[in-house]
């Protein structure tokens, strides 16, 4: 049998534990992306996402295109006629990122989600990094739906 101070210092361990590891990745804020992009570009249905960001020269540095699909899956983006080099995040439907890839102009090579999921946001490439948002982030999803 434990002691009643075994006992409590098994407890203390466990409480800590919760406090330093478990509770801190769960209390973060989410990312509003109305922070960050003055014009945020919804691609919702099949020709809106199959056009994406093709045949732009340029776009402005706070602008993003955010791809909703119907249903959860394994999605794939493509560089075909598209001149601006991009960073695209995948994103589950709880609004976290799952994966961050840069893509290349004019490439035909599919870059996929690690995972399925329903939403990806495309931006100008390093956009990410630029503005320390990370793989395991989480954006607030509610204003880019109601849009």
């Amino acid at each position: 049998m434990r002691t009643p101070f075994q006992h409590f210092a098994l407890r203390l361990f466990k409480f800590t534990w919760l406090f330093l590891f478990v509770l801190p990745g769960n209390a973060s804020d989410k990312i509003s992306l109305d922070q960050y992009l003055t014009k945020i570009d919804i691609a919702d249905t099949f020709n809106k996402r199959k056009k994406g960001l093709m045949f732009k020269k340029s776009i402005p540095g706070d602008y993003g295109m955010f791809f909703i699909w119907n249903s959860s899956k394994i999605q794939c983006m493509w560089m075909k006629n598209t001149f601006v080099p991009l960073s695209v995040a995948y994103i589950d439907s709880q609004g976290k990122i799952i994966d961050i890839y840069d893509m290349v102009p004019l490439s035909k090579a599919s870059i996929c989600s690690s995972k399925p999921l329903p939403y990806a946001l495309e931006v100008n490439k390093d956009w990410f990094n630029d503005n320390n948002i990370n793989i395991g982030d989480t954006i607030d999803l509610k204003n880019i739906l109601k849009k």
